[in-house]
Formats: structure tokens, sequence, C-alpha cells
């Protein structure tokens, strides 16, 4: 299967030895998708495109694929013989018939605009600052007004001149105005192109050079041509009668081959010594002495097993020395080669030879490094031992050599050791070393790219830094500040400063050259793996051994084509159904959709070349890189609002001066839509809110029923206090006083000792009875009743017990909630402390004191007695009651003892809270 729709040539015609570049010429028939092989007209549109016109029918050409255009309607069945094209600064294209009828593209398709009539034919056609359109029928001149023709009754003087300059243009641009007029083309290089009296195309320079003849490669000849046209990259193409469409251009390399005198059509190494002779070797033995005048194939050895050479190196004293390959180190004596080293086997099976500034020659081999200073041979062990692949001087004066498992040494007769550390050159075969100072070492590999030694560390050029190939064989230096690399998938070339810029910032553009086949290469592949693998010739000129030969380029003479490639969407394909190239914005949907998305950039220098980044804004937040592919597929787009954007970048480097851009736009179904969502999620916030709604008001229903409970439970609780109070403790207090009146009356008889205790009883029945009321009564649930309560009992308890109280109390107290489980709890520990006071201590004095503060309540109860023993606790006084009733409190008890200086008895709680409830 061929690589190309075309058939591609050069044709050196001793162009290389004269130093003139060779022309190459490609060649699209109808298999190559070019409607028909009678080719009559040419002409590229304002957008860039190649239009077509052939005896079968009229093609848009982008440089890679022919897009046929057909007649509007019922049109389409019928057959026009179409033979001038012409292009309008609006971009429009039109198209002329023998019948001298006339078309217009619109739309992709063909639009009559003038209805077939009989000769003359439209011959010119042009269009005014306004777009309005005129155009030349034999002496007649129209004007198209809204899309029909009208024949001028008088034309304007301007407008006969502006015919005149555009007939001579098209003379010179190559196009027959009239038919016994010249077939010409004035070239912008100022080359002149025209028909030979041999029936073939001659290229003859300004400069007086011998006119070059072109010959189309598979024509018929002689040949006859249509119409010439060259465009803006400078081709030239060729509308032959019956050969189909030729390009023309030159080649920016020229080839020396086996009939330039090469022994072998492969050469693997070359070398130019001082006298200017090439030593060119090749692939199968020996070596070739090259001059342009002769030529002859050298043998290394006179008999015996013959070998390629692997090494080629002229001393300063103009000395030549050849490696063969796995064999014997020569050297260049008389008229022959004489092996040295005989009776060592070091060196040998070297690959590269170099000699330092003290006129040492180094060897570097299979074997490792070995030197010879004239006299003796002195092997230098490398750690570990490797296959060494390059070597060259560094400035310093240093030895550098490569390794076949990718280290890098530098050393001399002292030693080697590597220079850095590079984990991404470990396992590449080192193929090229070019030292410009001790921080700026250039190493090219076999897979990895190129490397940069900066004095600290290296740096890799791959795939990241845009190299066209990573596998480098060689690497020289032109002198214009340029570096030029032979690979296996053609010529690199890059800038040293470019690549200096993107060694200190990643993010520093970097622009590569490639020259491949499309340039005139015979092959793509640069032989490497033999030194040297590239030459710099006296000239200047750059020789690199290639497949198929040996490729030579002129770096002066190497052209960029700076002309930025317009990139153009094709078509749209969204969900498989196809939207032709015109519309202004896609629509997709509804739901997740696959947009394929078409387009062509516009190089026809090297249209194989061309490659594409794209990216989908609102999805791809970086660029693709989509190589040589000229599609680009999104699966699964979400909906949203986006837009398609495509760059192109010619083989040159250049990219598109702007990208081709789409607006695209994914509808969502009905559950997607941004209504709906609003719509669900306010339905969402409804239902939520009156669930919402509905617990809060079960919640408030209940808790309302809790305080109904509760001050059902509070009244019931206030009329037991009241009742107890009212009724129960002045019944109490009434039997009380009577049993003391009794007493009082009955004297001193037998019933008075029993009325005086039945009095005191009732007397502390009353007193017990009024702390019931208290401790039931709900509206003492606070903390003031609380304190209160207690100093009043206190100081009524201690005063009975005729023990003096002292209080230190704040003045004030919060009315703060208490539970009653916590208010009486507290109290009857406060009680039971007294209670033991009064009982054990022997007190004649204590003290009631009230703390408040962040960290809780403390009520202390001290006393000046006797102390504390465990005695008495042993005796049960009501210790362990003390703790449990506070620790049920949620508080706690502590008890402090001075020996013979009274006890102190703390009650502390908690922070305290709100009361939640009360029972």
């Amino acid at each position: 299967m061929r690589r190309f729709a075309a058939i591609f040539a050069l044709l050196f015609l001793s162009l290389a030895a004269a130093g003139r570049p060779a022309l190459l010429v490609r060649l699209w028939q109808s298999e190559d998708g070019l409607p028909g092989n009678v080719v009559r007209s040419l002409v590229q549109d304002a957008e860039g495109y190649l239009w077509v016109a052939t005896a079968e029918g009229i093609a848009r050409f982008d440089g890679m694929e022919f897009e046929t255009i057909e007649p509007e309607g019922e049109m389409r069945r019928l057959r026009f013989a179409f033979w001038r094209l012409f292009a309008t600064p609006d971009g429009s294209v039109w198209a002329a018939t023998f019948q001298g009828g006339l078309f217009r593209v619109s739309g992709g398709r063909l639009v009559r605009v003038l209805d077939d009539l009989s000769r003359p034919l439209v011959t010119q056609l042009l269009a005014d600052s306004r777009n309005a359109v005129f155009f030349r029928r034999g002496d007649d001149y129209w004007e198209i007004r809204d899309g029909c023709a009208e024949a001028l009754e008088q034309v304007p003087p301007d407008l006969l001149e502006r015919f005149a300059k555009d007939g001579e243009t098209q003379r010179r641009g190559g196009r027959a105005v009239t038919p016994d007029s010249e077939l010409q083309l004035h070239s912008r290089d100022g080359r002149r192109w025209s028909a030979g009296e041999a029936g073939n195309l001659i290229v003859e320079d300004s400069g007086g050079s011998p006119a070059i003849p072109v010959t189309l490669p598979g024509a018929a000849y002689p040949y006859t041509f249509q119409e010439l046209l060259e465009d803006r990259e400078g081709n030239v193409w060729i509308a032959t009668a019956v050969n189909g469409l030729a390009r023309v251009r030159f080649s920016r390399v020229d080839v020396l081959g086996e009939e330039s005198g090469l022994h072998d059509r492969t050469p693997v190494g070359l070398l130019q010594d001082s006298g200017g002779v090439w030593w060119i070797a090749g692939r199968r033995s020996g070596v070739t002495r090259w001059t342009p005048e002769s030529w002859e194939h050298l043998k290394l050895s006179p008999s015996g097993i013959q070998r390629p050479a692997a090494a080629m190196f002229e001393d300063r004293d103009k000395r030549l020395w050849i490696a063969s390959r796995d064999g014997s180190v020569f050297l260049r004596k008389d008229d022959g080669f004489e092996p040295q080293f005989a009776r060592t086997q070091v060196p040998s099976k070297v690959r590269t030879i170099r000699q330092d500034a003290g006129g040492i020659l180094w060897f570097g081999g299979s074997q490792g490094i070995a030197s010879y200073d004239g006299g003796t041979v002195t092997e230098h062990a490398i750690d570990p031992p490797g296959d060494v692949t390059v070597m060259t001087t560094s400035p310093s004066g240093e030895m550098l050599a490569g390794t076949s498992d990718g280290r890098i040494l530098i050393g001399g007769t002292k030693g080697f050791a590597a220079l850095g550390g590079a984990p991404a050159l470990r396992h590449r075969w080192i193929s090229g070393l070019l030292a410009r100072s001790p921080h700026e070492i250039w190493v090219t590999t076999l897979g990895g790219g190129l490397f940069l030694w900066n004095g600290l560390a290296w740096i890799q050029f791959g795939e990241e830094a845009g190299i066209p190939e990573l596998r480098l064989t060689s690497i020289l230096d032109d002198g214009r500040g340029h570096f030029w690399f032979g690979s296996l998938g053609g010529i690199l070339r890059a800038s040293r400063g470019e690549l200096l810029a993107r060694a200190a910032d990643a993010d520093m553009p970097l622009h590569w050259l490639r020259l491949d086949r499309s340039d005139g290469l015979p092959s793509r592949e640069c032989i490497g793996g033999h030194q040297p693998a590239a030459w710099r010739a006296q000239d200047g000129r750059l020789w690199f051994p290639n497949g198929n030969g040996i490729v030579r380029i002129d770096p002066g003479l190497v052209e960029i084509n700076r002309v930025p490639p317009p990139v153009y969407l094709r078509s749209v394909r969204v969900n498989g159904r196809l939207h032709e190239n015109g519309a202004q914005s896609i629509e997709a949907g509804p739901g997740r959709s696959r947009v394929e998305f078409r387009f062509a950039g516009l190089s026809y220098l090297e249209p194989e070349k061309v490659t594409y980044r794209a990216r989908l804004a609102g999805l791809d937040d970086t660029w693709r890189e989509l190589g040589h592919q000229r599609v680009a597929a999104f699966e699964a787009v979400p909906p949203g609002r986006y837009t398609f954007e495509v760059l192109a970048v010619n083989g040159d480097g250049i990219w598109s001066e702007t990208p081709a851009r789409l607006p695209l736009v994914v509808r969502p179904h009905f559950w997607e839509a941004a209504w709906f969502l609003v719509t669900a999620g306010i339905l969402t916030l409804l239902v939520a809110a009156g669930i919402g709604w509905g617990i809060a008001r079960v919640r408030m229903k209940g808790r309302i029923q809790k305080l109904k409970l509760r001050h059902a439970r509070e009244a019931e609780r206030t009329r037991i206090a009241r009742d107890l109070h009212d009724d129960l403790g002045a019944s109490l207090t009434e039997i009380s006083i009577l049993t003391a009146l009794a007493a009082e009356a009955g004297g001193e008889n037998g019933m008075r000792p029993a009325l005086d205790q039945l009095s005191s009883k009732a007397k502390e029945v009353v007193g017990t009875l009024d702390e019931i009321v208290w401790a039931v009564n709900p509206r003492e649930d606070t903390l003031r009743s609380l304190i209160d309560y207690l100093a009043a009992f206190a100081r009524e308890f201690l005063d009975r017990a005729r023990i003096p109280l002292r209080t230190d109390i704040p003045r004030h107290i919060p009315d703060q909630p208490l539970d009653t489980t916590v208010r009486h709890g507290v109290f009857l520990a406060a009680r039971e402390a007294l209670n033991n006071l009064v009982k054990h201590s022997q007190a004649t004095q204590a003290r009631l004191a009230v703390v408040l503060d962040p960290r809780g309540l403390e009520i202390r109860i001290e006393d000046n007695g006797r102390g504390f023993s465990q005695e008495w606790q042993a005796k049960g006084y009501g210790i362990g009651n003390l703790r449990e009733r506070m620790v049920s409190c949620g508080g706690n008890c502590r008890i402090l003892d001075t020996p013979g200086g009274g006890v102190t008895v703390a009650l502390t709680l908690p922070p305290l809270a709100p009361s939640s409830s009360s029972t």
C-alpha cells in the first residue's frame, strides 16, 4: 500500500555536482481522488484552498483529499465541460464552461449564474472593492447583479484598465488568456516556468543559469500543460492535459547515490580529510575515496576477511586511521592500509577514535577505552565495564565518552568517571556528543532523544519538548546557531538558543524542523552506530549517511515555510448525524452526546507533515495533541455550552494564526434542564419544609402536653403544700398550743410530763411539716430559695444548740431554676452536716459559706470543734449518707479535717443549668 496517494520523483540531472537544488515532482491522478486526469484550470481561493477543474468535474483540494463539487438540483444529471476557474477576494469561486456558461460555488454546490450560450467563452472575471462582480466574454463585458448576469452597454474606462491589468497578471501567473498567448509563469523567486520545445516544462533562473527541464514521472512524453499556478507557499502546480495534477518544488537536500560513484548504496560513516577528500564507509566492506571528479573503492586488507569500516579519524599529522568492525585498526600509508597493534588485542573492535590536545590517540569500543601515545598502548578501566560508542574532546582538554548503556564518562590518562547521573539516560545507546563548554555538553541517544549537561544536572528534550523523533543517530553544529540531528525518522533541526531557553524555562517555545522523503530524502533513516555518523564539510554543507545514499544539506539554503497554515472545519458528526461545514453553531442532545469534528490545515508544501491540537473549551482544560489525525472525537459530552477549537502547525513548526472555532450546545433531557432542577429543588424544599413543619408541630404538641402535665403536677404540688401548711400545719400548731395550756392548767399532776412531751413533739412535727412544704412547693425550685432556706434553717437549728453561726453568703444570688430533687438533696446533705456538727464536734462556733463561680456551686459548713476521727465514721455518723446524697444530685462531698482545729464539710455541684422538668 502506498504511503501517499501520489508519486514522488527526484530529478537531479547533474544538479548535485553543480551545487544546485534538485526538483521534487509529485503527481495526483484519478486513483488518488482527482475527478479526472484531464486537468484544465487551477485557482487558489481567499481561504487558501486549491480548486481544480477537470473534464469530469470540479474539486476542492486541501493537500490530502479532493472534495468533488456537484451542481445543484436537477443539473447533477447533466455533464458540463468546465474549462476555467476564477477566485474573487470575498472567497467566492467561479467556474466557466466551454459552452459559455458560468457557475458560482455556493454552499458546496454549483449554482448557475449564466446559461450555456454559444461561444465566445468567459475569459476573465474580477470583483471591485464593493464586491461587485464583472466578467468578460469575448469583447463583451458583463456585470452580475442579484445573482443575475447583465451585459454592460457602457464600460467605464477604469473598469477597462482593471481588466487589462488582470489579463497581464493572469498571463504572468501561468494562464493563457487568449488561445494564441504563450503559457508561462513568473514565480516570486524570479524564476520563469514555461513550456519547452521538446514538450516538457523548462525552469529558468533570473541569474542566467542553464535551464532545468522538468519531467513528470510516469507521464507520456511529450506532454502538454493547460495552466500553471504558484500557490502562497511557492509551490508550482501544473494542470496537464492527460496526466493529472502535478506539484513541483525545489528540494531542500541533494543526494549522492551509486550513480555518483558510491561503491555501496548504504553508507554507514563518512569523513572529509584536510585535503578535501571524502572517505565513505559502506555497509559491506572497505571504504570509498571520493571527490566530485573521481572516486575509488579501497579494501582495508589486501587479503583475508573483508570487514566494513566502523570508525574513521584523521589525526593532527594528517594520518588516516580506520577501524574495521569487530576487527583490527588500520593506518593509511602510501596507497594502502596497514594493520596496527598486530601483537596485541587492544585496541580492537573499535567504534570511535579521537585525539586529545597532547597528541594522544584514544580508541573506544566493545573492549572499553585505550590510549596510544605513539609507542605504548594503555588500557583504561571503566567501572562497570561497557561498550564505548562515541568519544570527543571537551573544551577543557578532557576526553568525553558515551556508552551503549547510557553512561557519559569524562577523564583522561588518570582514569574516567561518570558525568552526573541521568535516570532517563540509562540503557540508552549514546550516539553523538557535542561539547561547547564544560557547562554545555549535548548528547544524542537512540530512543531517549536529546540531553544537555548544564554543569549541574542532565536535562532531557523528549516527547514533552515536541521532538519529532527520539531515535537520534548524530549531532552537528552548522555554525549558524542551529543544531542538526540525524535520526531514524529523517533529519531534524533546532535552534541552540531555543534549546537553552527551554532548558531554563519549560514553558518556552521550541520549534523543530524535520526533513524526510517529502523534502527529497531517499529514505527517512539516517544510519547510526558508526563514527563519524555525520560531517560538516569545509564548504559548510552537512553530510548525513542515509539508507539509500548520502544526503547533503546547505544550511544557508534551507528556507522555512513561514506561511501559517489556515485551519478549517470540514464537518461535524453528532451521534452519527452529519452536519456539513458552514453552520454557525451545532446543537446536540438531549442528553450526553458523541461529537466528532473533522478539519483540515492547508499546507501544500508538505501536507503530510501538518499536525493538529484541539480542545473542547468548557470540557477540556488543556489542548489535545492529535498528531496527523484530522478528526477529534468527544464521547459522552454532558449537557452544556462549549466551543470547539483546533490549531494546525506545518512541518516547519509554524502555527495557525487563529484557531478554527465552532460553538456547540448540548441540550439536556427535561429532567436535566435548569427549570426542572430548579422546580424539583423548590418542590423538594417545600416537601422538606412541610415534613419539618409537621414534625415540629408533633414535637410542639408533645412539649405542650408535657408542659400541661408539668403545670398540673406543679399545681398539685402547690395544692398539697397549701393544704399541708394551712390545714395540717394549723391543726398541729393548735394541738401544740392546747397541749401546752393543758399542762399549765393541770399543775404538777402526773399528766404534766406527758403533756410537755406531747407539746414538744407537736412542735417538731410542725418544723418537719414546714420543711416538707418547702420541698414540695414548686415556687421554691430556685437556687436563691435553697440558699435562703438553708441559711434560715442553719441559724435556727444552731440557735437551739446554743452554737453561734457566722454566715458568708453573696448578696446577690441568681434566681436560677433548680431541679426539685437536686434542691431537696442538697438541703438534706447540709442538714446532715449541721446535725453532725451539733452532735459530735463540741464546737463553740460555726460558719456557713456559699461560693458561686463558673466552676459551680460550693456550700462550706465549718466548725472549730475537736476534729474528725476514723472511729466516728465507724460508728456511723452519716458520712456515707452525705456522699451518696451529693452523688445522686450530680455533685460531690469533701470533708477536710484539721486535727484539733475543726472540720470543714464542702458540698459541691457542677455549673448549674436551667431545670428541664420538676417532678
